[in-house]
């Protein structure tokens, strides 16, 4: 699908920027959530293979997902892609990324996922506190979601609305068989939060930042957060790439 190329564009540059500017020359790792059967996690290891294979750094993706059934598909076609070298998919909450190290990825990635998670504060913290920080790094994160345009959104507007109310719900229960489900897609796409509301969400999280070699402690001055530098919409409006980054800082206090 075109709307997960765009994201990896987003991520990687239309040009390979993420690598080709990696001036400390470290290895580059990229993160993707709620992976799935790990369309994105494949399109962004042959862009990792295709732009590490121009420079001296290694590459690797990781993807995550809660569901095995879902990753034993996706296991299949990494291997069909020949990737399996680069692309690694294993079990995995976004709520709680407890197997990874702190400030250890160069970019993240979450596709059609982020709106079924609960806790939307608790998994941006974990994204922001695996994602690197600081200094001349410029780290991302993009989260691609859908969401309904408003009734003043015009003739564009209402055909995306008309999209997400009968075309995604009959077209998928037609594919899959499975009608219920994408029932459940419709109502949950109402629900997500507006593009200025789940900005103002990203932007507003705090998160906890440990203290080094202190496994439970946390700074008292210092939070994450991530600004988002670009809201990219597609499909009439009905889809979203948030492209954000990932910073600390300091508790403002009298």
């Amino acid at each position: 699908m075109g709307w997960r190329h765009r994201l990896v564009s987003e991520v990687v540059g239309p040009n390979g920027e993420l690598f080709s500017n990696n001036n400390n020359n470290h290895d580059v790792k990229l993160l993707d959530l709620a992976t799935g059967t790990a369309d994105v996690a494949i399109l962004l290891g042959r862009a990792a293979a295709k732009y590490s294979a121009e420079t001296t750094i290694n590459s690797a993706v990781l993807g995550l997902d809660p569901s095995q059934n879902m990753l034993n598909v996706g296991k299949s076609k990494v291997k069909e892609s020949d990737l399996s070298n680069i692309v690694t998919l294993e079990l995995g909450d976004a709520r709680k990324l407890t197997a990874l190290q702190d400030d250890t990825f160069d970019a993240a990635t979450m596709s059609f996922g982020i709106r079924n998670v609960p806790e939307k504060e608790q998994a941006l913290c974990e994204i922001n506190r695996v994602l690197k920080k600081g200094g001349d790094v410029q780290t991302k994160l993009a989260i691609m979601e859908f969401s309904e345009p408003g009734e003043d959104s015009g003739v564009m507007g209402s055909m995306a609305r008309a999209f997400i109310r009968h075309v995604i719900p009959s077209m998928g229960a037609l594919l899959s068989g499975a009608p219920r489900e994408y029932m459940h897609l419709q109502k949950s796409i109402q629900e997500f939060p507006s593009p200025p509301e789940f900005v103002k969400l990203i932007e507003g999280v705090r998160c906890p930042v440990k203290i080094a070699d202190e496994e439970d402690e946390v700074q008292i001055d210092t939070f994450g957060s991530f600004r988002v530098k670009e809201v990219v919409n597609l499909n009439f409006g009905s889809v979203q790439i948030y492209v954000a980054t990932p910073y600390l800082k300091r508790h403002v206090t009298e």
